[in-house]
C-alpha cells in the first residue's frame, strides 16, 4: 500500500508541475483526453484514487487524515461524475476546460503539487 501512495504522490507532483508550467498545453491535452461524452468511463480514475487513498490511510498512520480526507473527496468526485446531472457535470467541465483563467489553473496546480509533496514527505 505504501508503494501505491508513493506512486499517487509522484503523479500528483508531476501533474502539479505540468499545470503550473504548461497551462495552455494542459488545456489542449485535457480537452482531447477527457471528452465530456465519456465521463462515466473516466469517473473510474477518481474512484480508484479514492479507494487507494482511503485504504492507504489505514495502513500508513503518518498520513491518515490527509490521505483519508483526500480519498473521500476523490470518491465524492467520482460519484458526482457518475450520478450527477449530466448538464451540470458538462457545464462544470466546460468551465474548467474553456473559461477558467490561467491563474485558477496554476493555483490548482500549486495545490496539487503541495498535496502530493505532503503525502510523499510524510511516508
Amino acid at each position: 500500500m505504501t508503494a501505491l501512495l508513493y506512486i499517487i504522490s509522484v503523479i500528483w507532483i508531476a501533474a502539479g508541475v505540468f499545470l503550473i508550467i504548461y497551462t495552455e498545453r494542459y488545456r489542449e491535452f485535457s480537452k482531447k483526453m477527457f471528452p465530456t461524452e465519456k465521463l462515466k468511463v473516466w469517473a473510474v480514475v477518481p474512484l480508484f484514487f479514492g479507494v487507494v487513498l482511503v485504504l492507504g490511510a489505514f495502513f500508513e498512520r503518518e498520513v491518515f487524515w490527509l490521505a483519508f480526507i483526500l480519498g473521500v473527496l476523490a470518491l465524492l468526485k467520482g460519484v458526482f461524475l457518475i450520478v450527477g446531472p449530466p448538464a451540470q457535470v458538462k457545464k462544470l467541465l466546460d468551465w474548467w476546460f474553456e473559461n477558467a483563467s490561467d491563474r485558477i489553473i496554476r493555483l490548482s496546480g500549486l495545490i496539487i503539487f503541495f498535496l502530493g509533496s505532503a503525502i510523499f514527505t510524510s511516508l
